[in-house]
C-alpha cells in the first residue's frame, strides 16, 4: 500500500493524528507493463527467469477501478472495497499496456487529462 499510494498513506496518517500533511516526493517511475483483466483489475506484469532459463511472468495486483470510478486495492471483512480515491468513470477494456516515462495508456480506452488537485490552506483569523 505504501509503495503504491504513498501520498494517500501520508494524508491518512496526518488526518488521524491531527498532523500536517506533507507532499511526498515521487521518484521516477520505472517502465514496464500492466495488464487489465475483464473485472477491471490492474496488475503489474513482472518477468523473471527460472533457474532452468525458462522466462516466466508474474501478475501482481495493483488496484481495481469500478465502473462508477471507485479506486481500491483491498476489501474489508464484509467484502466491501476500501476506497482510496474516486475518479471520473471511464470505460476500460481488458488487455496489456506499456508504461513509458511514468505514464500508462490502457488499451482501447479513452483517457481524459487529469486536473491537478489544489490544496487549500485554511484561513487563519488574526
Amino acid at each position: 500500500m505504501f509503495y503504491s499510494f504513498p501520498q494517500e498513506v501520508i494524508n491518512q496518517i496526518a488526518e488521524r493524528t491531527g498532523g500536517r500533511p506533507v507532499t511526498v516526493e515521487v521518484p521516477n517511475l520505472c517502465d514496464g507493463e500492466v495488464e487489465v483483466d475483464a473485472e477491471e483489475r490492474i496488475f503489474s506484469v513482472q518477468s523473471f527467469t527460472q533457474a532452468g532459463g525458462q522466462l516466466l511472468e508474474r501478475l501482481v495486483f495493483v488496484a481495481q477501478v469500478t465502473k462508477s470510478g471507485v479506486v481500491f486495492t483491498d476489501r474489508d471483512e464484509r467484502g466491501s472495497p476500501i476506497i482510496l480515491e474516486r475518479v471520473r468513470p471511464f470505460p476500460i477494456k481488458a488487455g496489456r499496456s506499456q508504461i513509458r516515462n511514468g505514464k500508462v495508456v490502457f488499451p482501447e480506452t479513452q483517457q481524459r487529462p487529469e486536473l491537478p488537485k489544489r490544496v487549500v490552506e485554511p484561513l487563519v483569523e488574526t
